[in-house]
């Protein structure tokens, strides 16, 4: 049972799903871009979410037909390194276009935490198998902490909820044995530090 349970939760709090949930989040909010129309919010959500989630997965079966990686889990912390890099690229193309549309900066600046992050996890990845789901976990409680730190106050609960959610998702990775402590532990403060920085400072 505890392990469905891990299982339900490494999918949906999966890593991938990170910048969608975070669009979701901040158009959710009291912040300012949650003032802009329903429908403009509904379309860039939906492509974020075809930009950092089903493009990243088609790479991955791609990658996977080529022979690049093995496995769809990718349980080889070396592994990682390809996808994780690659995954950059249609992030990129979002804030190009992002641009030349010209939304609200802060925007801009949730998929160039995208990036950091990924950068930060693939040269991690080289050398060790951090927990790439606490990462994620941690980069969306540290956008919620300075959210809250900047004045919107909408943010504090969903902070403490993330703070809560963010330890069954460690248990659920160390009950599936997929990592040990010292990773989920380091990949939840390297995701909260990177994004926290970046939109605090």
């Amino acid at each position: 049972m505890l392990k469905k349970i891990s299982l339900l939760l490494s999918v949906i709090l999966h890593p991938i799903l990170a910048t969608t949930y975070i669009f979701i989040v901040i158009f959710s909010s009291n912040s300012f871009v949650a003032f802009l129309p329903l429908k403009y919010k509904l379309i860039l959500t939906v492509f974020v979410a075809i930009n950092t989630v089903v493009l990243p997965l088609l790479l991955l079966v791609l990658l996977h037909r080529l022979n690049i990686i093995h496995d769809y889990k990718l349980k080889s912390n070396r592994e990682r390194i390809f996808p994780l890099a690659i995954s950059i690229l249609p992030f990129l193309f979002t804030i190009f276009l992002f641009t030349r549309l010209q939304v609200p900066f802060v925007l801009i600046k949730i998929l160039q935490a995208g990036i950091y992050t990924l950068m930060v996890s693939a040269a991690i990845s080289y050398f060790w198998k951090i927990s790439l789901h606490l990462i994620g976990m941690g980069g969306i409680t540290g956008f919620l902490l300075a959210s809250a730190l900047q004045g919107n106050q909408s943010a504090i609960p969903i902070f403490a909820i993330s703070i809560f959610t963010s330890g069954f998702l460690a248990s659920a990775r160390l009950i599936k044995g997929d990592h040990n402590p010292a990773q989920v532990y380091t990949g939840f403060l390297v995701g909260f530090s990177l994004v926290f920085i970046l939109f605090f400072l």
